[in-house]
């Protein structure tokens, strides 16, 4: 019986180290094969490649040399931010499955695959710890000033009196709302809980029946914006999500509310936010996502007093990555095993 040949593209992200991990498969009949895309040798050139891609399409970023050259015979591919785009795939003969070792799929032309009756498989919660506590940590963060505090305290200044002075809350009498429902916004609410907060969410596609003990409550985009001391967005970015938050919802929420964008810039009108927190429309804002990375120097959220700003860090975690490996290892035995992987996604 021929081995089943897997080809794994480490970078600086998921390192050749941790890649090793992928050899278990070895005892289900498969051969593991592991390079290195030279070009994503660190978390800024990462970070970058996948700003583009997110902006751009799959097809602005460049094809991986070192892919192309080792892919033809493979049976299963398992990237990080390499992407699996039309060239790869014209140039598999054998391939079966594409495993791109992210929260998002974006470094993977989905079209071309399902045409080519390729199955695709990501690791979808791979930061959704990390995340969850990254936005519950900008919450308390914009809602107690400690960011503020630390930057002043630096310039010499020893502040007590802030913008939100009359509406800073304990975490217990806030009323948080989640706009979108998956794998991050289930921790989130859990993580709130525990604080006491009470917790509402809109989620169209979710299955509401799974959720009723949970201590939280489904409610419209309508009721979310005008109840909710946080508005913190949860979605995967799409052309429907696009500017999601924008003037409309923003004008919704409370003079006293803060947004948090802890997922994706394009989420938010950065233009219609920064209007309104100029306008001490709503309380404040905490980001940590931006439509260019760096932030630009004559950004307006640097001359605003109500914004927490932070540069791109919510899934930065030791764990993450190794939380993609053991996600693809566990989808990627249960194919070899002839069982359903839970990861498809076409």
């Amino acid at each position: 019986m021929s081995k089943t040949k897997i080809l794994c593209v480490a970078d600086g992200g998921i390192t050749r180290e941790l890649m090793e991990k992928m050899r278990e498969l070895e005892k289900y009949n498969a051969e593991v094969t592991i390079i290195e895309d030279k070009e994503m040798y660190a978390m800024g050139p990462i970070t970058d490649r996948m700003l583009l891609i997110e902006h751009n399409g799959i097809d602005a970023a460049p094809t991986c040399p070192e892919l192309l050259k080792n892919c033809a015979d493979k049976d299963i591919l398992v990237v990080h931010v390499a992407s699996v785009n039309k060239e790869i795939i014209d140039a598999c003969h054998n391939l079966k499955v594409a495993a791109v070792l992210r929260g998002g799929y974006e470094n993977a032309d989905i079209t071309a695959l399902t045409d080519h009756n390729i199955k695709l498989i990501n690791a979808p919660w791979r930061s959704a710890n990390a995340v969850a506590d990254f936005t519950v940590g900008m919450m308390i963060a914009e809602n107690k000033n400690i960011a503020r505090s630390h930057k002043l305290i630096f310039d010499g200044k020893w502040c007590k009196k802030y913008v939100n002075q009359e509406y800073i809350h304990d975490m217990r009498m806030m009323t948080v709302g989640l706009i979108g429902f998956g794998y991050i916004g289930q921790r989130v609410a859990e993580r709130l809980n525990g604080f006491g907060s009470k917790v509402l969410v809109y989620d169209p596609f979710i299955d509401k029946s799974k959720f009723q003990d949970k201590n939280i409550t489904f409610v419209d985009l309508d009721e979310l914006l005008q109840l909710a001391d946080f508005v913190s967005v949860h979605l995967r970015l799409s052309e429907k999500t696009h500017h999601f938050i924008s003037k409309n919802e923003l004008a919704k929420m409370k003079k006293t509310a803060y947004l948090i964008n802890t997922a994706r810039s394009g989420l938010v009108d950065t233009d219609a936010l920064v209007a309104a927190l100029k306008g001490k429309d709503i309380g404040g804002a905490a980001v940590d996502v931006y439509d260019a990375e760096p932030l630009p120097k004559d950004h307006p959220y640097l001359q605003l007093d109500n914004i927490t700003l932070t540069s791109h860090l919510a899934g930065t975690s030791c764990d993450t990555m190794r939380n993609s490996v053991e996600i693809g290892i566990e989808d990627l035995k249960r194919y070899l095993a002839n069982k359903p992987m839970l990861n498809l996604r076409n």
